[in-house]
């Protein structure tokens, strides 16, 4: 059901859409690395002076992220793969299911376009059937996120590995959880805003499952001239969170002869 407030957010993100912003701010100064184009500064956003691409809108996060897919996930723009990609950002999905090496899925609870409706904590995949999967931002909206990781475990393949972004608040050790009821089965479930605040225990609800994860503070890894470029920090207003976790499912044990 559409509300009221739903219908006026919509109209203003068409008359968005409309403007031609990346003729407005063009220029050198800064540079997107997700749609290669150069800007005399990025859009605002939630507070954040330099924040949004104005042809992509990519936001600080997927900068950095983008960065780190390119230079250090290489294989993903070689093997062939098949691809998870849920709720696909829009820097990133045209950009993805056009790479010629991948089985790409795009993945949503309320689809677009070619996006496959998934309910992530029931997904309708079979087991082992991803190489990789591509989360970001998704967890902290599910009402039962430890269930939505184990999906993930399940329909990745051994050796395969998941891919997310979350906001983890460092300065505390457990999440904190807002004790809403879990819809039941046939009912909607919500979406659009984080119903938990993660802490530093993400990991080990990353890992509960069985995956071996690594924290990755891509940011800190990159010299000061790249990190203005291409506008990776998060300054002022609401920080979302850039760090990146990977998640592997181990390999299958190798049969051994008797």
């Amino acid at each position: 059901m559409v509300t009221p407030r739903g219908t006026v957010i919509a109209g203003l993100k068409r008359v968005d859409r409309a403007i031609p912003w990346a003729t407005i701010y063009r220029g050198e100064d800064v540079e997107c690395p997700c749609c290669d184009s150069g800007f005399r500064r990025f859009r605002r956003h939630s507070g954040r002076p330099n924040a949004r691409c104005p042809r992509c809108a990519s936001l600080e996060r997927h900068r950095l992220q983008w960065l780190w897919l390119t230079r250090e996930q290489g294989d993903l723009f070689e093997e062939r793969l098949d691809f998870l990609h849920f709720a696909p950002e829009i820097a990133f999905e045209q950009r993805l299911s056009e790479l010629p090496n991948l089985h790409y899925v795009g993945a949503d609870l309320l689809p677009k376009g070619n996006q496959v409706r998934v309910d992530i904590m029931n997904i309708q995949f079979e087991d082992a059937s991803f190489d990789v999967i591509l989360c970001n931002h998704v967890l902290g909206e599910v009402p039962d996120d430890r269930r939505a990781i184990m999906e993930l475990h399940r329909i990745l393949r051994p050796g395969g590995r998941l891919i997310a972004q979350m906001p983890v608040d460092h300065d505390h050790a457990e999440t904190s959880e807002d004790r809403r009821p879990a819809p039941r089965p046939g009912e909607p479930q919500p979406t659009g805003a984080n119903i938990r605040r993660y802490g530093r225990d993400f990991v080990e609800r990353l890992a509960a499952p069985g995956f071996a994860v690594e924290e990755i503070r891509y940011l800190e890894t990159l010299p000061e001239a790249e990190r203005r470029r291409y506008a990776l920090d998060e300054v002022g207003g609401k920080a979302t969170g850039n760090d990146i976790y990977m998640a592997t499912k181990p390999a299958a044990a190798s049969s051994q002869a008797v």
